[in-house]
């Protein structure tokens, strides 16, 4: 024969409604405080990750530029060095036409990130970095190049979740860049281009100067 030897008072515990939500409700507050703190983590984490993305990319960029200004310089030197004689116009015209090959092919370097596997971090570096001045509530029309267009979605998503405070509208329109991101408002109020355009001319006067020393 079995004995029941539960108390009274357990029993009554159980049944009582009073202390059955007040447990129901504390072990609902201690999954939402593991909950948040399992976000709060996770937004630490994919902050950490985009600041390594971005920081890769400036010296992705700086490294490409070193080349791009080192094959330049030797190009210049063995063009000076097969003329006896270059007049000033002529100076000036192998360093345009220099820097313009030097600039194109900053650009084609650029260009074949797109290669990369983390070629969506990388663009999504670009986004934030370009709309990381707007202000609260800002709403921007993302714009990729037509070969980068099947990233839009994701793209705007990581980048909403980056910068909470502005809203972003992917534009399935192909964009007149060759890689990178577009923004713009969407009245066209204003426009903030981070494509590899706009990378290579940034880099331009710093060219045009190491050319000019070279030669």
């Amino acid at each position: 024969m079995t004995t029941n030897t539960a108390s009274p008072g357990a029993s009554y515990e159980l049944r009582n409604p009073e202390k059955l939500a007040s447990l129901k409700s504390l072990l609902l507050k201690k999954a939402d405080d593991e909950r948040e703190a399992i976000l709060e983590s996770a937004r630490r984490e994919a902050a950490s990750k985009l600041e390594e993305r971005n920081a890769e990319l400036e010296r992705m960029v700086e490294q490409i530029h070193s080349e791009a200004v080192k094959r330049a310089e030797e190009i210049a030197k063995r063009q000076i060095a097969g003329a006896e004689s270059t007049r000033a116009k002529e100076r000036l015209r192998l360093q345009n036409s220099l820097l313009d090959e030097a600039c194109a092919l900053l650009q084609k370097e650029l260009t074949a990130l797109r290669e990369r596997p983390d070629y969506p971090d990388i663009l999504a570096g670009l986004a934030v970095s370009a709309a990381a001045k707007l202000p609260e509530g800002s709403v921007a029309r993302l714009s990729l190049a037509g070969e980068d267009a099947h990233l839009g979605r994701a793209l705007i998503e990581r980048v909403g979740a980056r910068l909470p405070g502005v809203s972003f509208d992917f534009s399935p329109d192909p964009a007149p860049i060759t890689g990178g991101v577009l923004l713009e408002a969407v009245d066209g109020s204003w426009r903030a281009a981070a494509d590899w355009h706009e990378v290579a001319a940034e880099l331009k006067e710093t060219l045009a100067e190491r050319l000019l020393a070279a030669l």
